[in-house]
C-alpha cells in the first residue's frame, strides 16, 4: 500500500484542483478575521470565528474528493492498480488515507491563515484549553466526512453521479443536523399573549415539545453522530460532550469504512 499512497501523494502534489482548493481555504480563513475586525473592530474574540471552516469542510470535501478520485474508473486507474496486484483492500484504503490527508491539510491551510491574521487584530485566544479541544474534535470530524464520501465515492464507475451523490448526501446530513438541532435548542417556556378582561396579557405557556432527560440524551447522540452537528457545536462554542463527539466521530468512520469496503469488494469493475 506504500506505493498506492506514493503515487496518491504525487497526484496529489500535481493536482490544480488540490492548490485551488488549499488557497481558497487559506484565502477564507484570512478573511474571516479581517471582516469581523473592520466591522466589529475588538467586540468579538477570535474563539468565535474559530470554526467556521467546520461549517464548509463538509461541502469542500463532497466536491473536491469526488472530483479527485472520481476520474480513477473513466481513467483506468483502478483496474490498472488491481491488475498490477494491488488488492481491493489497500486501493480502498490508501484512497482513503489520501482523502483525510488532503482533508487535514485544508483544516490547517484555513487555520494557520486565522491565526496569521487573526491574532494581531483580534488578540489570542480567550479560552485556548477548549479551542484545543474543539480543535481536535474538529479534525476527527472531517475525517468522519472523508469516510463517507469515500464510500460514495469507491462505489460509483461515473464521477459526474459520485459528485451529485456527494453532494446531495451533504445537503441531506446537513438538514437532518438543522432539524435536530432546532429540537434541542426549543425552550421549555414560551411567552403567549391572552385576552383577559379586554386587556392583552402576557404570559410563560409550557412547550409540550420541549425534550424530557430521556429523549434528549437521544437527540443529542444523533447530533453528534451527524458531522454538521458537530460543526454547530464548534462555531457556537457548545461542546459539552467531548469523549462522546469523539467517539461518534470514529465511529461513523469506522462503519462508513467497513460498509465501504464490503460493497468495493463485491463491486464488478469489469
Amino acid at each position: 500500500m506504500t506505493n498506492l499512497l506514493s503515487a496518491n501523494l504525487f497526484r496529489l502534489r500535481k493536482s490544480i484542483l488540490f492548490w485551488v482548493t488549499l488557497l481558497l481555504c487559506a484565502a477564507a480563513g484570512a478573511w474571516q478575521p479581517l471582516q469581523t475586525y473592520l466591522e466589529y473592530q475588538r467586540k468579538f474574540p477570535l474563539d468565535s470565528i474559530f470554526f467556521v471552516y467546520a461549517m464548509l469542510i463538509g461541502l469542500l470535501l463532497s466536491v473536491f474528493l469526488s472530483l479527485f478520485f472520481g476520474s480513477e474508473y473513466s481513467d483506468g486507474t483502478i483496474r490498472n492498480k488491481l491488475a498490477a496486484g494491488h488488492t481491493r483492500l489497500s486501493v480502498y484504503l490508501a484512497n482513503l488515507i489520501t482523502a483525510v490527508f488532503a482533508a487535514l491539510i485544508f483544516c490547517g491551510g484555513y487555520i494557520l491563515c486565522t491565526l496569521a491574521v487573526g491574532v494581531p487584530l483580534l488578540g489570542g485566544p480567550k479560552a485556548p484549553g477548549p479551542l484545543l479541544t474543539s480543535l481536535i474534535l474538529s479534525l476527527l470530524m472531517a475525517a468522519a466526512w472523508c469516510a463517507i464520501f469515500t464510500l460514495v465515492i469507491m462505489n460509483f464507475s461515473r464521477k459526474a453521479a459520485s459528485a451529485v451523490c456527494c453532494m446531495l448526501l451533504f445537503l441531506l446530513i446537513f438538514g437532518t443536523a438543522l432539524t435536530v438541532y432546532q429540537v434541542l435548542e426549543a425552550p421549555e417556556f414560551y411567552p403567549s399573549l391572552q385576552l383577559v378582561d379586554g386587556e392583552m396579557v402576557s404570559e410563560m405557556v409550557r412547550n409540550p415539545r420541549y425534550l424530557q432527560p430521556d429523549e434528549r440524551k437521544i437527540y443529542e447522540l444523533l447530533l453528534d453522530l451527524n458531522p454538521v452537528g458537530q460543526a454547530v457545536q464548534f462555531t457556537d462554542g457548545t461542546v459539552t460532550r467531548p469523549v462522546q463527539m469523539a467517539l461518534c466521530s470514529m465511529g461513523v468512520f469506522a462503519v462508513t469504512t467497513a460498509a465501504g469496503l464490503a460493497l468495493f469488494r463485491q463491486k464488478d469493475l469489469k
